[in-house]
C-alpha cells in the first residue's frame, strides 16, 4: 500500500488532510470524512451525504 503523505499530530490531537488525499477523495472545507477501523487498519474515506 503506497504512502501518500505523512502529517503530524498537533495540539488537541488535530492533523491536516494532505493535499494529495483531498484531491483523491475530492473533499473540500466543510465536507465530512469517516475514520473506519477494518482488519487492523484505519481507513479514511469521504462520508456519504445523507440529505
Amino acid at each position: 500500500m503506497p504512502v501518500l503523505a505523512v502529517t503530524r499530530i498537533g495540539k488537541y490531537y488535530r492533523t491536516t488532510v494532505p493535499r494529495e488525499v483531498r484531491k483523491l477523495l475530492e473533499i473540500n472545507e466543510g465536507d465530512r470524512i469517516e475514520w473506519v477501523f477494518e482488519e487492523g487498519r484505519v481507513i479514511v474515506r469521504r462520508a456519504v451525504s445523507h440529505g
